[in-house]
């Protein structure tokens, strides 16, 4: 399992914070129990007496417990393949998607050949949906959709290539787990073929927070706007 680690703020309760972080907030006593948090409740007693500036460890149980990858037509008639994930656990606000491509030898517009997606940004903020797009349909929080689409190349297919992954938000640091890799080839013929997904290796999540850290919204650099990337820690 993988944790988070948060600093409590003034107004927070615990029953907030679990359904922050995906759990129904009556589920309190899963992060209060915790090992992790024995010295904060040997001071507190009780979680009502939790105060700003207290250290809380969160566990984050949650898996991607669907993802498929299926044919697709584009409202053009263009065919693709449309990747569907879904994940456990409640909406909670600090748990996005986030998800870096190769375009292989079709970048869109001015974005290079390895990206943050989406490429090229729409917000400046490092996750697949901004803001706008959570309020609009919050079941966003906990279900991922993505149709890429390239025209056939003239001369060779094109590897399309995603690594996927969710993550957890404090403050301005993510923390990235449950990564996968997902994509399609691009037949210059225009017959196109999936690349199923299967779990991302520790070298491609190496090369997918890279890839974060160096990324660009829509008008700044991630790091211009105070983002950091890690890997969720693993043990506490």
């Amino acid at each position: 399992m993988v944790f988070e680690e948060i600093e409590i703020k003034p107004g927070d309760t615990l029953s907030q914070v679990a359904n922050d972080y995906g759990y129904n907030r009556w589920d309190w006593e899963k992060i209060w129990e915790h090992h992790g948090n024995d010295e904060l409740k040997r001071e507190r007693i009780k979680p009502n007496n939790i105060q700003a500036g207290d250290q809380v460890i969160i566990p984050l149980p949650w898996k991607m417990i669907s993802k498929s990858l299926i044919p697709h037509t584009k409202s053009h008639g263009g065919k693709t393949f449309v990747i569907r994930a879904k994940r456990d656990g409640v909406k909670g606000k600090n748990l996005r998607w986030v998800q870096t491509v190769f375009q292989d030898n079709q970048p869109i517009g001015l974005t290079d050949t390895f990206c943050a997606d989406a490429c090229p940004g729409d917000d400046n903020d490092p996750f697949y949906y901004t803001s706008v797009e959570l309020i609009t349909d919050p079941n966003r929080r906990s279900s991922f959709f993505d149709a890429p689409w390239r025209n056939p190349h003239a001369t060779k297919s094109t590897a399309w290539r995603a690594v996927l992954s969710l993550c957890s938000v404090a403050h301005f640091r993510v923390s990235i787990f449950e990564s996968i890799v997902w994509g399609i080839d691009f037949g210059k013929n225009g017959v196109n073929t999936n690349y199923m997904p299967r779990q991302a290796t520790s070298y491609e999540i190496s090369g997918h927070l890279r890839l974060l850290k160096i990324g660009k919204g829509k008008t700044r650099s991630f790091k211009s706007g105070g983002w950091s990337f890690r890997e969720a820690p693993k043990k506490y």
